[in-house]
């Protein structure tokens, strides 16, 4: 009798803890070992922890190190199989990637608010990466989220030659941020919207860098244009008489 009733707090515990991943479980989280030591510390942080406190901190974390396969395989497999299929939530995934690919890299330097977009999403389980899109508009997901940020997916989400097809009423951003993958984001987005203009001299400058640019004064002729002209290195010259733009062909 004695021997039970000093096994009685470990039950009691072991049963608190089994209760608390399967509450996570249906907020759609899944885990690779539910035994690892990171995860058993959040488990087992204080006497009675509520699914919202662990979650707050496992979105800060990176799915990659302690994340369970949950994406099917023919989505991770990348459009290997044809047929409409359907991922049912809810599943929680990280973001890898998130780019705007409706439009092209030059017109992504004259931004406008009410131009249509395609978001392409990169995401990953922990274990396995999918592609998914925009199938239809979602306003609360801007290119500005970070990788590393979470996001639930709800319902049913089509699954169409292996890409996810995500819509305002299937995805729900948790959010969290990954310090080591927002800060690699940061610094790409600070210098991937460098330009030759930006990089001008500067008076305090010691004659390092680009030359300053120069307007091209074109003499007002009829507007016409002149043929493409092709140039080495894959490079090509669009000119007409109101624009003159470099750029590199795809």
């Amino acid at each position: 009798m004695a021997s039970a009733a000093a096994e009685a707090p470990g039950a009691s515990a072991s049963s608190a803890e089994n209760r608390l991943l399967q509450s996570l479980a249906e907020r759609g989280w899944r885990f690779r070992d539910p035994t690892d030591e990171a995860i058993q510390a959040l488990l087992l942080a204080s006497p009675t922890p509520s699914p919202e406190a662990v979650e707050s901190e496992l979105v800060s974390m990176d799915l990659r190190m302690f994340g369970g396969k949950c994406l099917p395989d023919r989505a991770a497999a990348g459009g290997t199989s044809k047929r409409l299929s359907y991922l049912h939530g809810p599943v929680v995934l990280q973001i890898v990637s998130l780019r705007d690919i409706y439009h092209s890299s030059i017109d992504a330097s004259f931004k406008n608010p009410q131009q249509r977009r395609l978001l392409r999403f990169g995401l990953t389980d922990g274990i396995c990466e999918a592609v998914a899109i925009e199938f239809s508009p979602i306003p609360f997901i801007t290119e500005e989220i970070a990788p590393g940020t979470k996001i639930r997916l709800e319902n049913r989400v089509p699954i169409n030659n292996g890409i996810l097809c995500l819509s305002a009423k299937n995805v729900t951003v948790i959010g969290g941020a990954v310090q080591s993958l927002y800060e690699e984001w940061q610094m790409n987005q600070k210098y991937s919207g460098l330009s030759r203009p930006s990089l001008r001299l500067s008076p305090s400058d010691d004659g390092v860098g680009p030359p300053p640019f120069e307007k091209l004064d074109i003499e007002a002729r009829p507007c016409r244009e002149t043929k493409v002209q092709a140039y080495p290195g894959s490079w090509q010259l669009l000119m007409t008489m109101d624009q003159l733009i470099l750029v590199a062909s795809q």
